[in-house]
């Protein structure tokens, strides 16, 4: 594809690809406004691939010239290892094995040093080459891989260990047509990632079934450790209302506060995760 000529110098652009959504931010530091945000409208008959294929041949933000480009992939297909017992040249072999159904998958990883594990994640190839083929420098990262190391980084704050509950879209039910939620569950013990899984849920007692059943297996302690919920739809107070006749510290997460100290500060439309990847310096 043809691109534009305008200038490169310092521009990013970030492409995020969940289930069933597809948008962009790109960053221009010589703007007042540096970032800009677009949702990629899809269509729901077509495969998210054809999707991709379409923006890529329509979206103007797509067609400029950038000089970074990192695309986010929302994806529960996902399973950790320690860093120091990673191998790159089994990544594929591992990801195959903890997911022996998947087939049409490009497998990546991405090695968090921070939290001291390697997240191995697959997606669909055809949008991997797609991508590549318009951006054959970009970098690709798990929505888990940000969101664990900007976890990791406020686990530090305060005493005791801490869950971060992260509610998020889920996998497309083609025999409900309608959309799924997950759960996803990160808990740290001084920094270290010590679990981490997904969850699909139908309401707040799914939510609080799962949060609690994992609290209790970790041992994580009801008035000395803490949990944060995260949900970009706002519809979680009954959930952290629920949650605090058992932990004494459960909160909403204030993405106000949270952001304070970037250049994201106070744009709600990004989602959570995508804002975490623009902070975290990946």
């Amino acid at each position: 594809m043809e691109k534009n000529n305008q200038t490169s110098s310092n521009k990013s652009l970030s492409i995020r690809i969940s289930t069933d959504g597809l948008s962009f931010c790109a960053y221009e530091p010589a703007l007042q406004q540096p970032y800009s945000y677009k949702e990629y409208a899809v269509s729901p008959i077509v495969s998210m691939a054809a999707n991709v294929k379409e923006a890529l041949m329509t979206e103007p933000m797509l067609k400029a010239q950038y000089q970074r480009v990192n695309v986010l992939v929302g994806t529960p297909e996902f399973t950790t290892v320690p860093s120091a017992e990673f191998d790159r040249e089994k990544a594929a072999g591992l990801f195959q094995f903890v997911f022996p159904k998947t087939a049409g998958r490009h497998v990546s990883y991405n090695v968090l040093r921070r939290s001291g594990v390697a997240i191995v994640f697959g997606f669909d190839k055809n949008i991997h080459q797609l991508l590549l083929d318009d951006f054959p420098r970009a970098r690709f990262y798990a929505s888990a891989s940000t969101l664990i190391e900007f976890f990791s980084e406020k686990s530090l704050i305060g005493s005791g260990r801490k869950m971060f509950v992260y509610l998020h879209e889920g996998e497309l039910s083609m025999r409900l047509g309608q959309q799924a939620q997950e759960m996803t569950l990160y808990c740290f013990d001084q920094g270290r990632l010590a679990f981490v899984n997904t969850y699909p849920v139908r309401g707040t007692n799914d939510c609080q079934y799962y949060i609690l059943n994992v609290w209790q297996q970790l041992g994580m302690d009801q008035y000395d450790d803490g949990l944060s919920i995260v949900d970009d739809s706002g519809a979680s107070q009954q959930l952290v209302e629920r949650i605090r006749y058992f932990v004494r510290n459960a909160t909403l997460a204030d993405r106000t506060d949270d952001f304070r100290d970037t250049l994201t500060h106070g744009n709600q439309l990004l989602p959570y995760d995508l804002q975490t990847l623009l902070v975290c310096g990946f």
